[in-house]
């Protein structure tokens, strides 16, 4: 996930940013610094939702610092990354060659390579993306186990498989998901696994929340398993962690309100983004609990 935390959006810019990749990759290489702001310093950066146990109570704005409560969302981004290779069986699906589709920062591919060995290309449509990931790798001494690939999703390169696995963590939304399972046949060996997480719609008014904060295009578990069925893959695993990711909302509002509360120096356009970020932060909290979203793991096997 891509979190747009400082931005507004309009209905013709959603329609622009599903329709045209290369502006969803600019948009992201636009806002690099920010993401860095709220979930680095790095190396291993993620924007994606976090993972609490039931036992777990998310920080609040009025108790601790931006800082203290970033670092609990960084946490809790490694928890669902940790969860997710427990659910995938990382140890023997995710240790060998993989793609990381929609890659961010590199957050995940580090994780992969550091965690299980894995040889990973991170694929990012975000040019800007791709020496922030290489520096982060040299940093974590894993120059020649990660290696980044500026390319469109549904264009993977034909000559870089057979893969063993592709992963794709809160970034499918923005694919044109039959054509990106079709190229994924083409470019993963027989018996791989393809790992989404991701969020996925119940009714229409979560679609609404979600595409309208996140200019993604959401779509149910049914949508992912009829394109993946068509390319030749067959969906084996699907876990809901919709209520242990619930309190990320919750972390995400109070780093928001705590910045807003703390930094002084902030411009008025600034404050104005940060508040409309914070609405929607509390909007989202509000549809997950409601049931209007559904955030799942899903694991398909290309047959």
């Amino acid at each position: 996930m891509s979190n747009l935390d400082e931005m507004s959006s309009s209905p013709q810019t959603v329609l622009e940013f599903q329709g045209d990749v290369r502006i969803v990759g600019q948009y992201y290489d636009d806002k690099t610094a920010r993401l860095v702001r709220k979930y680095g310093p790095g190396p291993r950066i993620h924007y994606h939702v976090g993972y609490y146990p039931s036992s777990e109570t998310p920080l609040h704005a009025d108790d601790v610092t931006p800082d203290d409560i970033r670092r609990s969302i960084r946490l809790h981004q490694e928890g669902l990354l940790r969860y997710a290779a427990k659910i995938w069986g990382a140890e023997h699906r995710l240790s060998g060659r993989i793609l990381d589709v929609g890659c961010g920062l590199g957050g995940g591919s580090l994780f992969w390579a550091q965690e299980y060995g894995a040889d990973v290309t991170a694929v990012t449509n975000a040019p800007d993306h791709t020496p922030i990931v290489d520096g982060f790798a040299r940093e974590c001494g894993l120059g020649g186990k990660v290696r980044t690939l500026v390319s469109d999703a549904m264009q993977l390169p034909l000559d870089g498989g057979p893969y063993d696995a592709a992963v794709a963590v809160e970034s499918s939304g923005y694919f044109d998901r039959p054509v990106w399972f079709e190229r994924l046949a083409q470019v993963l060996r027989p018996g791989a696994s393809v790992c989404v997480e991701e969020v996925f719609t119940t009714r229409p008014h979560g679609a609404d929340v979600w595409a309208e904060y996140f200019y993604t295009k959401p779509a149910t578990v049914l949508d992912y398993a009829e394109a993946a069925r068509s390319a030749g893959f067959e969906l084996v695993d699907d876990v809901d962690a919709t209520s242990e990711t619930a309190p990320f909302w919750d972390e995400s509002a109070a780093w928001t309100k705590a910045v807003l509360d703390s930094d002084n120096s902030l411009s008025a356009v600034d404050r104005r983004q940060l508040r409309i970020s914070l609405l929607a932060n509390q909007a989202l909290g509000a549809e997950w609990r409601a049931g209007g979203l559904r955030l799942g793991f899903l694991r398909f096997e290309l047959k």
